[in-house]
């Protein structure tokens, strides 16, 4: 179901507030400072650069969560190590509630990966999730949206034909395409490595080596984004 996102301010501002650790009324309620209009002006090139700015803080706080499980780990802190986990899953779920266009990549990623295998009945269903995201996408970055929506329709078409690797290749071009011009979180990802940690932790003797690895491995994943952006816009 498509979310209305046009009329979410107070989330947005909520969202903000938790990517920079405060718990007052931010700048995007308030009036930009000048240091708040100088950080949002290095995405001036992308199509909402103040929703731009909270997705990458939005990362930056995520980083921030995985980090201290990381250091709870590292100490035998089992039970703090899971909280934080617990927190940390929370706080991505809210990050995809309210930007749920930021997972349009993985999900292009994994449809290319599927598609030679499936067949196009499948191939179509997973296809729903995306166009929805980028409904979502339109609002933010219309060009980007509108661009990528006629590179994933190509690529249906594709599928349809019969070329399947083409159609692949497309999917992923597009991908590309969206990562490069928008800011994307590997949330679903994150997700997934969270609940790998959890499961971990969960057992009757903890296995804390599987729980860092998966850590590890969602770290890696956001980090890579973060270190991108901030290359992107130097």
């Amino acid at each position: 179901m498509k979310t209305n996102t046009r009329v979410m301010p107070a989330m947005i501002v909520m969202i903000a507030a938790l990517a920079t650790g405060m718990v007052t009324t931010t700048a995007y309620a308030t009036g930009k400072s000048d240091t708040d209009t100088l950080s949002i002006s290095e995405y001036a090139n992308w199509g909402d650069p103040a929703m731009a700015k909270i997705a990458v803080d939005s990362g930056r706080a995520l980083v921030n969560h995985l980090n201290t499980t990381r250091a709870l780990l590292d100490t035998d802190k089992i039970t703090q190590a899971r909280s934080a986990l617990v927190a940390s899953r929370e706080f991505a779920n809210t990050i995809q509630r309210i930007m749920p266009y930021l997972t349009v990549v993985e999900q292009l990623q994994d449809a290319s990966n599927k598609i030679v295998e499936e067949n196009i009945t499948a191939f179509k269903d997973d296809m729903l999730p995306i166009y929805a995201n980028l409904d979502e996408l339109q609002v933010y970055a219309p060009e980007v949206a509108h661009r990528t929506r006629g590179m994933v329709k190509q690529a249906e078409k594709n599928a349809e034909g019969g070329n399947k690797q083409r159609a692949a290749k497309e999917l992923t071009e597009t991908a590309t395409e969206i990562s490069q011009h928008t800011v994307y979180l590997p949330v679903d990802f994150v997700n997934g490595q969270v609940h790998v940690a959890l499961q971990a932790l969960n057992q009757k003797k903890p296995d804390v080596t599987v729980a860092k690895r998966a850590v590890n491995r969602a770290l890696d994943s956001l980090t890579m984004v973060i270190e991108e952006v901030t290359a992107t816009n130097t």
